[in-house]
């Protein structure tokens, strides 16, 4: 057995204990080729010396560093924690590492400054919006880029779920329930999933010969929803039913409605979309449109990766189901 050392262990005493060469040592690490029993030796007294690899060090041998850059633009709206997970879950069975950034405010350069100058192997957008100079100068760079839940046009590799699909499995449950007067708490402009979302309902009501719905911009900012959700409420003929763009939105029209003490769902259906975990809490009980979460995540992680191997393959882009979830917040229109 390997005895522990008073300081961090190198490569060297690896090697020194493992009874091989530095050299043997570093193709071990690094996935070189060494007989599957050297190898073996070699991680186990790695581990029982506690050696850590070092990113910088790895980087020189291999030219990359295995930590992937993910960059969010509101780490508050409860959507991206559950998402991050997930892509933190599928970098990790890959022994990657992501390093995050918030770009609050739209600073995304400022974001991919600081990832680059960690030498992050490639980057995930979760909320990248149309016109983002950002991603279009790295796919420009041919840098591995992902975009993630989002879609532009700068011609680079997208994962997002169907959210036209998921609009019009809204509309069809709302109409089923004699909804007529339906208005949108909308998302950010420029946000593919609001444009989406907004299309997808828009087609689907025209093509029910409902009339069209009151949209209302919110920004995906819960107090935004709130102050939308109350003058709808408040104006004349307010709605049956309100779509909130994400769940963030859809709880700012539930807690609107509460303070106006107008009843859901006897009164007014609402429905959001993501399904975060919030959502299926009993005290909310939100009907919603589930992403796809764990296949966006495992998706986006093996484009960036096949990306990364080979930065001149075609751009991808792929849309994975999602399903509407009904709970407590829908009911039938009243007269």
């Amino acid at each position: 057995m390997a005895k522990a050392l008073g300081r961090p262990p190198t490569s060297v005493d690896i090697a020194r204990a493992a009874g091989t060469s530095q050299a043997t040592v570093s193709r071990a690490l690094n996935g070189g080729r060494v007989a599957a029993a050297t190898r073996e030796r070699i991680l186990a007294v790695s581990r029982e010396l506690g050696y850590t690899p070092n990113a910088t060090a790895r980087a020189m041998v291999t030219s990359r560093t295995g930590l992937v850059g993910v960059v969010v633009s509101d780490i508050t709206n409860p959507f991206y924690p559950e998402f991050l997970e997930e892509i933190a879950a599928c970098l990790g069975a890959r022994r990657q590492h992501m390093l995050l950034q918030n770009a609050a405010g739209g600073d995304e350069a400022d974001a991919v400054d600081l990832l680059l100058q960690q030498r992050v192997d490639g980057i995930v957008f979760t909320a990248a919006v149309e016109g983002s100079g950002a991603v279009a100068d790295l796919v420009a760079r041919r840098f591995p880029v992902v975009l993630a839940n989002r879609v532009t046009d700068t011609g680079c590799d997208t994962v997002e779920g169907d959210n036209a699909a998921g609009a019009a499995a809204v509309v069809d449950h709302l109409a089923g329930l004699g909804h007529r007067r339906i208005a949108v708490l909308a998302g950010t402009p420029g946000a593919s999933t609001s444009a989406q979302r907004l299309a997808g309902l828009r087609r689907r009501l025209a093509a029910l010969g409902l009339p069209p719905a009151r949209v209302v911009p919110a920004d995906f900012h819960y107090d935004d929803g709130v102050r939308a959700a109350t003058a709808l409420l408040t104006g004349p003929e307010p709605p049956t039913a309100i779509v909130g763009h994400n769940d963030l939105l859809a709880f700012a029209a539930l807690n609107a409605a509460a303070a106006l003490e107008v009843p859901v769902p006897e009164r007014l259906s609402v429905v959001g979309f993501d399904d975060v975990r919030q959502a299926s809490w009993p005290i909310l009980g939100l009907t919603t449109v589930r992403q796809p979460l764990a296949g966006m995540a495992a998706r986006s992680v093996e484009l960036l990766n096949e990306r990364i191997a080979d930065p001149a393959l075609p751009p991808r882009h792929e849309v994975l189901p999602a399903a509407l979830v009904v709970r407590s917040t829908t009911g039938p229109a009243r007269a």
